[in-house]
């Protein structure tokens, strides 16, 4: 629903319209990012994710940092919105001109109690949102002939301008190759299209790495930073915030992974989601900075500590060594908040490693060799766990912006199962201690991992950080091996954007200053892609794939390998857990006839949704992403005439049992009415004759589903209960009855 504009607000609009020259602005709109495994909305206001807010639930359609995805379902007659990782996030700008400072919290922006206030018009005016698909494949299944193997394969295009006179660029990249699919790149534009030189230009990216929405409300019945029903946050002390030195890379982690408390063993099978509801590593790395516009020394207006100010944060060049701020912070970020860490009247928010002290940590903690290089740059905090240490500002300064003149940055959200894999644990990242720590001097801790639970000296009663999950249960579907960690995937972001060879950072010094303003995208290893399908109903209700050849036909300089076969998957939900229904050689004429391949399934079940997939697998044996995952509900063609309806099962006796979820409803729940016609109508009554549901039938289905909520949405009860069917073309009817048994 889009928002009513407040004459205050098209003030402001004719204003900005007026200072940057666009014709006309829009209203608050969004893309997704889908290609991956990570998926991702876009504003064009600044914003990721969702609008910002402490707590909550993610729209659906829209989701914030869900990985994976497709993550939705109904456990226990209980919504579940899914896997995500974000309570919202955006970019926040401070600059100074001849009228004062100005500010724009383009997203992650709140009031005092952590909920969301309006963006569009206050801090930020929409000028265009655009999605490309750069992918070989056409829906059609034919091949792409405008693909470009030197881009990405899914593009997000956002514009939109500020009050402090900066025009901004988001151009987002994601990939579906495997291995590759966990990371999506930003890169920006900052744009001066004001006729003032702006000065102590403050670039912020304002991030919010929240524990995952379904571990939470599975584990602790609610997803929220601040306190639920009076009672403390859920998952208090488990979630912490760290950051990698060597990748620039911030991110949050769960203590444990969160074990399932029920479905544990049923979801750590092979092929399946994984026992874990919270594994996800997630953060945000500095791919590229821009230091041509920094201020120098005499330029700006910063206020500084005299300790502060001499102790290395100048570099040769007298510009200010970046980052220069990594704040974190609860769930809370109000304007008055959050505007003072930008203010150059008052001093820095965040200090810096300077003395002889913080040498000695380098030296007996971590690596004395890096110590030249993060000396005088702002360090975070070393002992943040608490509730959900969610938010942090990631932020640049100072910068000197002529009108005219563009600044550039990139940056990527990654997400990986977990910190680390096992042999990581012999590095160490800043933070893993708890926020009352009992030694504060001890900044940096082994990186834990769901391969081996690591104790550590500094975290209070519970002591340990880690799984041993890994040791006993195979990695989930969705993970690529040896890209499993969040270090693993940041490396390859490193790779595709620099299009350096893939090293990974444990011991060097990744440094995005020295790195390309704009990405490169043209070295890594093309997969062969996957063919587009199509899924169709049988008279005998057995679900037919179907795929074209024409992907056979691809050639690209970088291919990876040439096409070997196709595997054909199944699930009855998308997060697992997949099967093989069949592999299928090219051309193989036991499946491909008159142009086309075709396979049944042979586990359909009338009224079944099941998610499909066909991977293409090359000569070397690495697999395509599932671009082509489809769900479908299992049907026959409707009846040519109105005869006997049935129900099915009936009686129905509902169980507790896990049984999985349609889109509609828990299985165990589900009611079948088979033998319709295209069109027509159900109605269902109680046994006292009480009008329970009127369901309209209009497709070309042989049944209906009904997950027994009656036209006030809420549970049937157990009973008999009667139905009349109405061909809406014929007038014909047909009624019967059914029982329920809870």
């Amino acid at each position: 629903m889009l928002r009513k504009i407040s004459p205050v607000v098209l003030t402001l609009q004719a204003l900005l319209l007026g200072l940057s020259g666009v014709a006309m602005a829009q209203q608050r709109d969004w893309r997704v990012h889908t290609r991956g495994m990570l998926h991702q909305t876009v504003f064009n206001t600044g914003e990721l994710g969702r609008a910002y807010s402490a707590g909550g639930t993610v729209q659906p359609g829209m989701p914030s940092l869900e990985w994976p995805p497709y993550s939705s379902m109904i456990l226990d007659r209980r919504n579940y919105p899914g896997q995500h990782n974000s309570f919202g996030s955006g970019i926040w700008l401070a600059g100074t001109r001849p009228s004062g400072r100005k500010y724009a919290f383009c997203g992650a922006v709140s009031n005092p109690n952590g909920e969301s206030v309006p963006v569009v018009g206050v801090y930020s005016v929409p000028i265009r949102i655009e999605r490309k698909e750069n992918y070989p494949v056409l829906a059609t299944g034919e091949l792409n002939p405008a693909y470009n193997p030197d881009e990405a394969e899914e593009i997000i295009i956002s514009e939109w301008d500020t009050p402090v006179g900066i025009r901004v660029t988001r151009t987002s990249r994601a990939w579906s190759f495997p291995g590759y699919d966990s990371f999506i790149i930003y890169e920006y534009e900052f744009k001066n299209v004001s006729s003032d030189t702006i000065s102590d230009l403050f670039i912020t990216f304002a991030c919010s790495f929240a524990p995952s929405m379904f571990g939470y409300q599975r584990n602790h019945g609610n997803w929220t930073e601040s306190a639920f029903r009076g009672q403390p946050p859920a998952g208090l002390g488990d979630h912490f915030a760290r950051f990698d030195l060597r990748r620039w890379l911030s991110y949050n982690h769960e203590r444990d992974g969160l074990p399932d408390p029920v479905f544990f063993e049923e979801w750590s099978k092979p092929g399946d989601r994984g026992g874990l509801n919270s594994p996800q590593a997630v953060g945000i790395m500095v791919l590229h900075y821009d230091y041509e516009h920094l201020s120098r020394r005499d330029q700006t207006k910063q206020v500084f500590l005299a300790t502060t100010d001499s102790a290395g944060m100048w570099d040769e060049n007298g510009k200010a060594k970046q980052p220069f701020l990594l704040r974190y912070e609860n769930g809370n970020l109000p304007e008055t908040k959050i505007s003072t860490w930008m203010d150059p009247t008052l001093q820095r928010k965040t200090a810096i490693w300077q003395g002889t002290k913080d040498s000695t940590i380098f030296c007996q903690q971590f690596d004395a060799s890096l110590w030249p290089y993060w000396k005088g740059r702002t360090k975070g905090s070393v002992n943040l766990s608490w509730w959900q240490p969610v938010n942090r500002a990631y932020g640049f300064y100072p910068y000197r912006l002529p009108p005219g003149e563009t600044i550039h940055f990139a940056v990527a959200e990654v997400v990986g199962y977990g910190p680390g894999v096992a042999s990581d644990s012999i590095y160490k990242d800043l933070g893993g201690n708890i926020r009352a720590g009992v030694d504060a001097g001890f900044y940096f801790h082994p990186v834990p991992s769901w391969y081996k639970r690591l104790h550590y000296d500094y975290l209070g009663t519970k002591d340990y950080i880690g799984s041993d999950y890994l040791q006993h249960h195979p990695l989930p579907w969705y993970v690529t091996p040896g890209v499993v960690s969040i270090r693993d995937v940041a490396d390859r972001a490193i790779q595709m954007y620099t299009g350096r060879p893939l090293m990974k950072y444990d011991t060097l010094q990744y440094k995005p200053e020295e790195a390309p303003p704009r990405g490169r995208y043209d070295t890594v290893p093309i997969p062969f892609p996957a063919p587009a399908i199509r899924v169709e109903d049988t008279h005998g209700a057995a679900n037919r794939i179907v795929w074209g050849p024409e992907v056979e036909g691809f050639s690209c300089p970088r291919l990876r390998a040439p096409l070997h076969h196709y595997l054909v998957l199944r699930a009855p939900h998308p997060l697992g857990p997949w099967t093989v229904i069949d592999s299928v050689g090219i051309r193989d004429p036991r499946y491909f006839k008159n142009g086309e391949y075709s396979v049944l399934d042979p586990y359909s079940d009338l009224g079944e949704n099941v998610a499909y997939a066909v991977v293409s697998v090359d000569e070397l044996g690495g697999k395509s992403g599932m671009t082509n995952l489809t769900l479908h509900e299992t049907q026959a063609p409707p009846a040519q005439r109105l005869g006997k309806v049935y129900v099915v099962p009936n009686p129905l006796i509902v169980t507790s049992g896990l049984t999985g979820s349609d889109p509609g409803g828990e299985i165990g729940d589900r009611i079948q009415f088979m033998g319709l016609t295209k069109r027509c109508v159900i109605r269902i009554f109680s046994y006292t004759g009480q009008l329970v549901m009127t369901i309209r039938h209009e497709r070309e289905t042989f049944g209906n589903t009904w997950y027994q909520l009656s036209v006030n949405n809420q549970l049937i009860a157990s009973g008999v209960y009667y139905f009349v069917v109405e061909d809406l073309d014929t007038g014909d009817r047909s009624s019967g009855k059914f029982v329920v048994i809870h």
